[in-house]
């Protein structure tokens, strides 16, 4: 009975011992294939990596002159120095425009009186609604409205008359002292108006002109898209913007070249509707001043900062 009993156990042991050495050549043949496959993979990587280094000696003079040697340098500075004189040929063809186009005004408002009688309606109108926030906002009296209208309008009146004296080079005439002399009169005609204490809330509206001016353009396109902004909200803003120049916080007049418009973003949470902040961040709102210049929006603003600061 052992007998049979023992050559089972061998026959299990041949198979078993069998069965495991055909595992572990099995086991032998897919190991060296990961080996093989993973020294093809380093090859490969040493192969692409001898090719951006053979690429690396070239590629910052492409970048620079896009052009293989020092003919392509000389050609592409050639054609540089070409597109600057255009440039200057161009401003200099448009200054000399501008300056004619000036002077034939001048001449006309001195000898057309009736294009200078509705030059100064336009400028009246203008004196109008020009501190109508500040009149709004200071709860201002009729009667003081008109006088700061009036006031506005005769400053206007001084500095036209001087512009058109400056344009048409008249002899004997103090450039300097009579600007200061416009000025003097204005703000005594605004103080005389307003009185002390609400003259020095004029001086700071009048420092933030440009941010109200620039409040004023998004406002109305808000206005348009049904969620206006309110006397409150607009001064608020106008705030914000002011308080992130740099100018602003020196005593000086708002710059909007310089404003942290990130900064302005997180103050207006404080106050504006999640539509409102989206519009007022999103909106390539074209701001046109008084002078009838205009203004890029805030977006080419934060640009030029960037690049202001990359520069320095």
């Amino acid at each position: 009975m052992k007998k049979p009993v023992n050559l089972i156990l061998v026959f299990v042991a041949v198979a078993a011992w069998i069965v495991a050495t055909v595992a572990y050549k099995r086991l032998l043949a897919a190991e060296k294939t990961q080996h093989d496959a993973a020294a093809a993979v380093l090859k490969r990587n040493e192969a692409m990596k001898a090719e951006i280094d053979a690429l690396k000696p070239s590629l910052p003079q492409l970048a620079v002159t896009g052009t293989d040697g020092a003919d392509g340098d000389a050609e592409a500075a050639a054609k540089h120095a070409a597109k600057i004189k255009a440039e200057k040929e161009r401003f200099a063809k448009w200054e000399k425009e501008y300056e004619a186009n000036k002077k034939k005004q001048a001449e006309r408002m001195k000898n057309d009186p009736e294009f200078a009688l509705k030059h100064y309606a336009a400028l009246r109108a203008e004196s109008e609604t020009k501190h109508a926030p500040f009149c709004r906002l200071q709860n201002l009296s009729k009667e003081q409205g008109d006088a700061l209208a009036e006031a506005e309008f005769q400053w206007h009146l001084r500095m036209d008359d001087l512009q058109t004296a400056l344009t048409l080079k008249e002899r004997g005439v103090d450039i300097k002292a009579q600007r200061k002399a416009a000025s003097d009169e204005f703000a005594a005609n605004v103080k005389a108006a307003l009185g002390d204490d609400l003259y020095q809330q004029f001086q700071t509206y009048k420092r933030q002109d440009a941010a109200w001016t620039c409040v004023n353009a998004y406002g109305a396109d808000m206005s348009v898209g049904d969620i206006p902004l309110s006397a409150e909200q607009a001064a608020q803003l106008v705030d914000a913007i002011a308080n992130a120049c740099p100018q602003y916080q020196k005593g000086k007049w708002v710059d909007m070249t310089t404003v942290d418009w990130d900064a302005v973003d997180a103050a207006a949470v404080d106050f504006l509707t999640p539509e409102q902040l989206d519009f007022f961040k999103n909106s390539a709102t074209y701001v046109k001043s008084p002078s009838a210049t205009v203004a890029p929006p805030r977006q080419s603003l934060r640009m030029s900062n960037a690049l202001r600061k990359l520069m320095k």
